[in-house]
């Protein structure tokens, strides 16, 4: 009994004793979060690639509603003729369908991986001065971490911490 009731005692000295170390641990330690999207957003820079990206993938969705478009028509046509065609001429507009469907649905991927690409082209020198500014404030400032606002392994931040403006304005001061 007395052999537990020392362990025990053990155990609980040496929880205070970490929970004290964390403690004071935690109080040097310096977190804060930025809103990348918006830091970025509120640049001249970002704002022009943001309109460049708009304009390409408007162009691109109208493209894919015409495209759409004309195979619904396409398919409407062959219901209204279906009864009326031989089997030869059905099954080649069936398979006419079908090809126009599957070139739809290629370009449609082939779209949205160029949007991806230009985006990430576009993107990267604003990146890299947004990284550039900051790892500036956190030298400067005594930062011991600093996260994306909108990470998802983010659950919970005070805005007591987010930094976001003061990164916007040191965006606004380096080129």
């Amino acid at each position: 009994m007395k052999t537990m009731a020392c362990v025990l005692a053990s155990v609980v000295l040496c929880t205070f004793t970490f929970a004290g170390f964390s403690a004071n641990a935690m109080a040097e330690m310096k977190i804060g979060i930025v809103d990348i999207p918006k830091a970025i957003q509120s640049t001249k820079e970002g704002k022009k690639i943001k309109k460049e990206l708009d304009a390409d993938y408007q162009r691109r969705k109208a493209d894919l509603e015409k495209r759409k478009k004309d195979i619904d028509q396409m398919q409407a046509d062959f219901e209204k003729k279906s009864l009326v065609l031989s089997d030869d001429a059905r099954q080649k507009k069936e398979q006419a369908i079908e090809q126009a469907k599957m070139q739809f649905m290629q370009l449609r991927d082939q779209n949205l991986k160029a949007l991806a690409q230009k985006d990430q082209q576009l993107s990267a020198p604003m990146l890299k001065r947004l990284g550039k500014a900051i790892d500036h404030i956190a030298r400067r400032d005594g930062y011991t971490a600093i996260f994306h606002k909108d990470d998802q392994s983010l659950v919970w931040a005070s805005s007591k911490i987010d930094i976001t403006n003061e990164v916007i304005k040191e965006l606004g001061k380096t080129k």
